[in-house]
């Protein structure tokens, strides 16, 4: 056996030929495979890769053939449907994609993938129903580590269980990868191919030096050998420095982005990009005071209080309004038109236009910094350190144009028509009512359900009570467009009602993807729906009891009063 080993491995003319055409580790692998033992299966790789499973005793010629043909494949053609691997230049070198990959020592593939794990309708979208977050993002991450390492050219998308999914399901995964997060598999492939082969080498190599049939050389005793030149050796060295070449040609095509990026913030030419990026302004030092002293607690985590200690002051400025708004719908008595500020506007519109103006003042108050402080306390409700006075304040507060603008819209197309329906007084009350109510139900909840770190602001709740009231006291077959009365749409107001009420009942649903506090909208409409049925009970109640009088008057009580109210 000792002679056989000599025949392989010494580097003399009679072999030269042969020994060109193996790979660095064909050697290697025919010492390993030389034991005079019990016969061993060679690596399982070859088996992954198409080439039959071989039991070897002996160095025999046949075998250095079949060691030859083991190779790593970059294709994927055995995993995928459709195109293989995304085109270089819209992938993410592997380099990049393997940023915050993790595998243990028990080889857990777990690599996360770049936008976070992903929600339960989405993983129902790519796997089916039936598959739950935990083991959809859990296959998504191995199917990304393999990716990004390479690894996926032999193993393919085929995993042991848990993580295991059927064929279709594990190609579905794939693909989405593939669309949402290009990775270069190609060249992580190769990268891969390159590390197993080396592993496989230094493996097998300290296996023939454990068994005592080969002893590495040093420089220079290679220098000096008898037998001449080493082709492992001349093998080793073309691939140290095919790596090196490598690592250059990626350090200087990093130097080279580094470069581009720089000219890019310098105002110099560079590549033009679909769309302009902005530089933010920094702040002065005048903001950042101001911006420090808004802040109300500089803890990170909310004060330990009881539910009923963030509740109840706010409840209570809730009951004084609810109690004024309704005092105010007992003793107030319109002025007349020569003690009104402006006699000539109808009453509906001074009374919205003076509510605009109240809403608008405060959204440009967020623009002045000396203001944040006290609006942060009064105007900005925040369950997790609530202030009382809160509950009313943010009905008039609004911070984004697009939400101002939006809800002033419905103030002034909705708030009109109420107007006229009810009077300023109870137009009024259930502006406010609303508001707070609606505030109030978004406070309780959000402390019920712990979301301490959320804040709400805006007239939505005070808005919904108006449209819900006004829908159902006009009780319309038609649906009149706000400031286009001529344009009449076939949609009952009840319809109407009904929609809008669906659509907040979805949007609790999605659980604050929509950006909107839904459950002050629904105290909204229903602080409207209940001041609609009052207001209605309170006007039928009001026509009986005007018929019981008449039929208690006689013949002539009946003829003059009636020729007065005509």
């Amino acid at each position: 056996m000792s002679n056989a080993w000599i025949v392989a491995c010494r580097p003399f003319s009679g072999l030269r030929s042969s020994l060109l055409a193996l790979p660095t580790w064909s050697i290697a692998s025919a010492v390993a495979a030389a034991r005079p033992v019990s016969p061993r299966t060679l690596s399982s790789h070859i088996s992954r890769l198409g080439t039959a499973q071989l039991k070897c005793y002996s160095l025999r010629p046949p075998l250095l053939r079949l060691l030859d043909h083991r190779q790593f494949t970059t294709s994927t053609t055995a995993f995928a449907r459709g195109s293989s691997v995304s085109k270089k230049s819209a992938s993410t070198p592997p380099s990049e994609a393997r940023k915050g990959t993790s595998q243990d020592a028990g080889g857990k593939e777990d690599t996360p993938l770049p936008g976070g794990d992903l929600p339960q309708d989405k993983i129902t979208k790519i796997f089916g129903p039936g598959t739950s977050v935990e083991e959809g993002n859990k296959f998504l991450r191995a199917l990304q580590h393999r990716r990004v390492t390479g690894s996926l050219a032999e193993k393919g998308v085929n995993f042991e269980k848990p993580t295991a999914f059927p064929k279709k399901r594990a190609l579905n995964a794939l693909e989405y990868l593939r669309s949402t997060h290009p990775v270069d598999e190609e060249a992580a492939a190769a990268e891969w191919a390159q590390k197993e082969a080396q592993r496989l080498e230094g493996e097998l190599i300290q296996r023939a030096q454990d068994l005592k049939l080969y002893k590495k050389a040093e420089p220079e005793q290679t220098l000096g050998s008898v037998y001449g030149h080493s082709e492992l050796e001349a093998l080793r060295r073309r691939n140290e420095e095919a790596y090196e070449r490598q690592k250059e040609e990626e350090e200087r095509r990093k130097e080279a982005q580094e470069k581009t990026e720089k000219s890019e913030k310098s105002g110099t030419l560079g590549p033009v990009k679909a769309k302009t990026e902005l530089l933010k302004k920094e702040k002065s030092e005048w903001v950042k005071y101001f911006e420090e002293q808004a802040v109300i607690r500089k803890e990170k985590q909310a004060p330990k209080m009881s539910a009923a200690a963030r509740i109840l002051p706010s409840a209570l400025v809730a009951a004084l309004v609810l109690a004024g708004t309704y005092v105010l719908t007992e003793k107030y008595k319109p002025p007349a038109a020569s003690a009104r500020l402006w006699p000539d506007t109808p009453p509906a519109l001074a009374t919205c236009f003076a509510l605009l103006n109240i809403n608008l003042f405060i959204f440009l108050a967020w623009r002045y910094p000396p203001f944040w402080r006290t609006m942060n306390n009064y105007l900005l409700q925040t369950p997790g350190y609530p202030t009382a006075a809160s509950v009313l304040g943010n009905v008039f507060s609004h911070q984004d144009p697009k939400h101002l603008f939006m809800n002033m819209l419905i103030l002034m197309g909705a708030g009109p028509q109420l107007h006229e329906l009810v009077g300023r007084a109870n137009f009024l009350a259930i502006y406010l009512a609303g508001g707070v109510l609606g505030s109030l139900g978004s406070l309780v909840v959000n402390v019920a359900a712990r979301n301490f770190f959320v804040s709400t602001l805006g007239a939505s709740g005070a808005l919904a009570a108006v449209v819900g009231a006004l829908l159902l006291l006009k009780n319309s077959k038609y649906f009149t467009l706000p400031f286009f009365p001529e344009y009449k749409i076939p949609v009952s107001s009840n319809a109407m009602l009904s929609a809008c009420l669906a659509y907040e009942i979805w949007g609790l649903t999605r659980r604050g993807r929509t950006g909107m506090d839904h459950v002050a909208h629904l105290g909204g409409y229903a602080t409207g729906m209940a001041a609609a049925g009052v207001l209605t009970w309170q006007v039928g109640e009001r026509r009986r009891r005007e018929q019981e009088k008449k039929k208690e008057m006689g013949f002539l009580q009946k003829t003059f009063v009636a020729r007065k109210d005509e």
